[in-house]
């Protein structure tokens, strides 16, 4: 069992890796670095998009990225007039899909977060990396409420 010193180190890193990670500057730095020109609030929806197929409905992509209704409405209205997102009304619902100016900018998007944990990892060793990358995952489920996490393949070197 961890010691109440240790858990709070972790708390601490923690918060600090999520508040460093979704920086409004430091996404839009990452985004401008890959050709995409999009504010914080559309980055985080494209990736809450991308990370859902592509694809979400209305009232669950306000609800992830923890907006009010109207706030989306406009932010979808925006991404769309960009040619970012598609929302396509069914009957009385709506979703919002990743147009494929969308999809692109996920695509960077992504390689660019790669790229930065590339480089965080520099100068780690394969096992080390390893390590870090199941106890991740393992954390991560673990948060999550899933008894465990599906087994993790090793990366062949």
């Amino acid at each position: 069992m961890a010691n109440a010193q240790s858990i709070a180190d972790i708390h601490v890193a923690l918060v600090n890796v999520v508040s460093a990670w979704s920086e409004s500057d430091v996404q839009a730095q990452v985004a401008e670095s890959v050709g995409v020109a999009l504010d914080p609030t559309a980055i985080r929806a494209v990736y809450l998009l991308g990370l859902h197929g592509g694809a979400l409905g209305f009232g669950a992509l306000a609800e992830h990225a923890s907006m009010s209704r109207p706030t989306t409405s406009k932010l979808v209205a925006r991404m769309a007039a960009q040619g970012v997102v598609d929302p396509i009304r069914t009957g009385r619902t709506v979703e919002v899909r990743l147009a494929p100016a969308g999809e692109q900018a996920y695509a960077r998007l992504v390689d660019a977060g790669h790229r930065l944990v590339a480089d965080a990892l520099a100068g780690w060793d394969a096992d080390e990396i390893s390590a870090f990358r199941h106890q991740l995952t393992r954390f991560v489920f673990a948060l999550a409420g899933t008894p465990s996490a599906p087994s993790i393949q090793e990366e062949s070197s």
